[in-house]
């Protein structure tokens, strides 16, 4: 076989289909972004913020949506984008994921640990006085808060805290938060009122086989997938697709990775047949 048997693959690997097996498992395993439009705006909208000049108020944002629904791929593919741009950009952005049991002082420490700062055994108001010192020292602009949602599991004392904390930390230093989390997480930034004005709430689309810009990136993955047969992306293969991931992205890639791993030792291909016998051999394989 000669690559240009291969046109349903991606250019880039299109020369992977003559591969062996474990060459072509290990390509289709391999973390992609994959583009679609929710996902292109959301990291427009971080380098809104990054871009912006210092003002009196900065803007923030909080991306939400269900669990796997690619709210980590985003941050990842903003963080790389940030490095291409340069080492100025990416000392500009704070990346931190919400612990469980936090405290303001845990906060604060976190902070200072992310920043590569020594964290001693401090008062939580001295902590804040040196996460205010690194933070303009080190010229950061945007925070992104991962799991944001976490903060709901805390006592209401402990969520005000840590709401007036951020608040006070963005005001003093006109620095933005970009916030990523659960619906939970929507419901927290929106019982505070001051936060509620200054926060964009973005929900990030559901799965729906109805949608051009699902089906589209489900061709679009499986142009990375370096079977030496095309996969027909029809209305019964999206059915099922979505069906046994529950509408979750995180799941619809892992499922088409498993079957296509299936498919490296027969039909070289996709389909809805295949996901269904994946699927129950997975099922049956977890039950025992």
């Amino acid at each position: 076989m000669t690559t240009s048997l291969f046109g349903h693959l991606h250019p880039d690997i299109r020369h992977l289909a003559t591969a062996d097996r474990q060459v072509r498992k290990t390509c289709i395993l391999t973390d992609q972004w994959i583009s679609y439009p929710a996902g292109e705006d959301a990291i427009e909208r971080l380098f809104e913020l990054l871009d912006m000049p210092p003002r009196i108020r900065m803007p923030s944002i909080l991306f939400w949506a269900h669990p796997n629904m690619g709210k980590t791929h985003i941050q990842k593919r903003f963080l790389m984008l940030c490095a291409a741009r340069g080492a100025m950009f990416v000392e500009a952005v704070l990346w931190l994921e919400v612990n469980d049991g936090l405290t303001e002082k845990r906060l604060y420490l976190d902070l200072l640990a992310a920043l590569n700062a020594p964290a001693p055994d401090a008062t939580t108001s001295r902590l804040q006085a040196m996460v205010l010192r690194q933070l303009k020292a080190r010229g950061i602009r945007l925070v992104i808060l991962d799991e944001l949602q976490r903060v709901t599991e805390l006592r209401p004392r402990d969520q005000r805290a840590i709401l007036n904390a951020l608040k006070y930390i963005s005001n003093q230093l006109s620095i933005s938060i970009a916030g990523f989390g659960s619906g939970e997480a929507r419901a927290l930034i929106q019982s505070d009122p001051h936060l509620g004005e200054r926060f964009d709430i973005i929900a990030l689309p559901k799965c729906n086989k109805k949608e051009k810009w699902l089906v589209d990136l489900v061709r679009a993955r499986l142009e990375l997938i370096p079977l030496r047969k095309p996969t027909q992306v029809d209305r019964q293969f999206m059915t099922v697709l979505l069906l046994h991931s529950n509408s979750l992205l995180g799941r619809m890639f892992r499922l088409l990775e498993r079957a296509a791993i299936a498919a490296l030792d027969n039909e070289e291909c996709l389909s809805a047949d295949l996901i269904e016998a994946v699927t129950l051999r997975r099922r049956l394989a977890e039950n025992g």
